[in-house]
Formats: structure tokens, C-alpha cells, sequence
């Protein structure tokens, strides 16, 4: 009886839970009609944000995977001196407020500073544009994919690596045709966690590029405008919008990922 009750206490908890999930999203769904979502999502706006937001956020994923994958390895497979402060400075944008990183880069990139107005001598515009956009997304997100890579470098076995040296290979084969293909479902969790987290950015992205109609409005800016603005249909449908792609591409993954674990 004692294990029941312990059981059904659990139960309470979950349920409590799912309700905090599920109540915003119904009341989100239910707020708008399937005619007046349509119409939105033929707006130029609502277009030129969700463009945005994709082209942006799937190259914040590419430069992740490109700079976020030698940390993990360092991370995950050496021993340095300083390891401990690398660890925390890849956990510092998880923790940091986001306007806060936003006005970090917002004062690096700046024509005031040093690294701003070098970049600007050579006609490199950051500040209200789509590269800061990508600047912004990247900071606050690559974190995720460093993270979950890591995870998965270490889960691999040090004898394998160990093999494939003693017998001739060389670090950079045994990486990329032992390491790699190992941490595969690691990586891939990393890129689902940083490409959703992308599209997700906020504070950061609002304080480097602005809100700028067409140029440098992604989503989630466009729901603050609108909301701002009383557009509350507009920000609605893009909301809905974030909110169905978040979720399938999730559920997605982690079907797939539980499939590859189950062969």
C-alpha cells in the first residue's frame, strides 16, 4: 500500500508537470483560427522572418559543428592545464542572461571598440545585420553542441582509440573514421539542441542586430514587435509556428535515436 501511494504521489508530480507544458500550449493553438493563420503566414513579414531565422540559425549550426566538436574532444579525451576554467567558460552562455551576452557583443563589435572598428576599416558591418544575428545565435547556443558531444566522446571505450594508434593510423584518421562515427547520436543531439536554441534567441539577437522589418527581424523578434505592436495575430501564427517545428524536429530525433539504440 505504501508503494502505491508513493507511486501515485509520483503520478500527482508528472501530472502537475505536463499541466505547466500543456495549458500554455492549448491556450496558444486556441487563440487564433486555421483561416486567420493561413492569411499570416502569407504576409511578407511573417515570410522574411521565418527566412531569416532559418538561414541564420542553420548556419549558426554549421560554424558550432565546425568549432564546438575540437572542444568537446579536448574536453572529453586530453588533459590540459586550464581545463576547468575551458569547461566553464563553455557553460557560461547557458548561464548567462541573454540581453547580457547581447550587450557583451553589442560593446566588442561596436564602431567604439577596438575589434568594431577594425572590422569596420575593412567593410566588415556586424552591428545590425545578419552577422550579428549569426554572432548572437552562435554565443548563446554552441554550448549545447559542446555539451552533448562531449557526453559522447567520453562514452567511447579509450582502448578503441588505443587500437587504431597501435596500428598505424594516425590521430587525425582515427578521429574522423573511429571517434566521429562513435559520437555520431552525441552529435547530432548537439546540432537538434543548438539548431532549436537558434531559432529560439532573443535578448542577445535583439541587442546585436536589431529589429530591423526584412533585414534583420527573425522570429522571435517579430513576436516581441508584434506583441508590442497589438499584432497579436501575427505573433500568434509565428509563435505556433516555432512552437510545431521545436517540437517535431525533437520528436523526430528522439524516435529516431531511440530506434539506432534499440538495433
Amino acid at each position: 500500500m505504501k508503494g502505491v501511494s508513493f507511486d501515485l504521489a509520483m503520478s500527482l508530480m508528472a501530472g502537475v508537470f505536463v499541466s505547466l507544458i500543456m495549458l500554455p500550449m492549448i491556450a496558444l493553438f486556441s487563440a487564433t483560427s486555421v483561416g486567420e493563420l493561413v492569411n499570416q503566414f502569407r504576409s511578407t513579414a511573417v515570410l522574411s522572418a521565418v527566412v531569416i531565422s532559418l538561414e541564420t540559425s542553420l548556419i549558426v549550426v554549421l560554424l558550432a559543428l565546425c568549432l564546438g566538436i575540437p572542444v568537446a574532444y579536448l574536453l572529453a579525451m586530453k588533459e590540459f592545464r586550464g581545463k576547468e576554467i575551458l569547461d566553464t567558460l563553455v557553460d557560461l552562455p547557458i548561464s548567462m542572461p541573454p540581453l547580457v551576452a547581447g550587450l557583451a557583443l553589442l560593446i566588442l563589435l561596436g564602431q567604439n571598440s577596438i575589434v568594431g572598428s577594425t572590422l569596420s576599416n575593412y567593410g566588415i558591418s556586424i552591428i545590425f545585420s545578419k552577422k550579428g544575428i549569426i554572432i548572437a545565435q552562435l554565443f548563446v547556443s554552441i554550448p549545447f553542441l559542446i555539451k552533448s558531444t562531449r557526453v559522447a566522446f567520453e562514452s567511447i571505450n579509450i582502448n578503441v582509440s588505443n587500437a587504431s594508434l597501435t596500428l598505424g593510423a594516425s590521430k587525425f584518421y582515427t578521429f574522423k573514421h573511429v571517434l566521429l562515427p562513435l559520437a555520431k547520436n552525441g552529435i547530432c543531439a548537439g546540432m537538434v539542441m543548438t539548431w532549436a536554441r537558434a531559432l529560439g534567441e532573443f535578448g542577445a539577437t535583439s541587442m546585436v542586430a536589431g529589429c530591423i522589418p526584412f533585414r534583420t527581424e527573425t522570429m522571435t523578434v517579430a513576436i516581441y514587435q508584434d506583441v508590442m505592436s497589438g499584432e497579436l495575430t501575427s505573433s500568434i501564427a509565428i509563435a505556433l509556428l516555432l512552437t510545431v517545428f521545436s517540437f517535431t524536429l525533437l520528436l523526430t530525433f528522439k524516435s529516431r535515436f531511440k530506434r539506432q539504440i534499440l538495433l
